[in-house]
């Protein structure tokens, strides 16, 4: 699998694929405040790293990111933005301030240049850490605590 050219049936295949982080996400984060880390992650069964970020605005804590990209590229496979402002599509098309990028090959563009609305899977967006939870579950990433030794 080529990870520079991938379709949208290998990228979907990726985002629910079994990924296990390969350390704990950092648990000392503060009620408020900036959060800006990355956790390795690895697919076993497609041979891929990658690294999950959090992001959350240092003054506005209602606003945060979630994403997972490829170590060796550093192309987003998935991103979710929250109460990060409107989308605007290379079509022209434009998604509301929640919403979703999925990696997508388009001649010219970034592999995250669209956004989407927001899957069902998706919806309490009310903190970065509760958001984190239903990312990880519709990424099918699994925290490091379950990963057996």
């Amino acid at each position: 699998m080529d990870i520079t050219e991938l379709t949208d049936l290998e990228v979907n295949q990726l985002i629910n694929s079994v990924k296990k982080c390969e350390r704990s996400i950092p648990g000392e984060t503060p009620l408020i405040g900036r959060i800006k880390d990355d956790t390795p992650v690895l697919d076993f069964e497609n041979h891929i790293k990658y690294i999950l970020h959090r992001y959350r605005h240092p003054f506005d804590a209602s606003r945060f990111s979630l994403h997972i990209r490829f170590t060796d590229t550093n192309d987003i496979l998935i991103r979710v933005d929250i109460h990060n402002g409107t989308h605007k599509n290379p079509d022209g098309t434009v998604v509301g301030q929640n919403h979703m990028h999925i990696y997508h090959n388009q001649d010219g563009l970034r592999k995250d240049a669209s956004a989407i609305p927001l899957p069902d899977e998706i919806h309490d967006i009310s903190t970065l850490f509760i958001a984190l939870d239903e990312f990880l579950n519709y990424t099918n990433t699994k925290p490091y605590d379950s990963v057996s030794n």
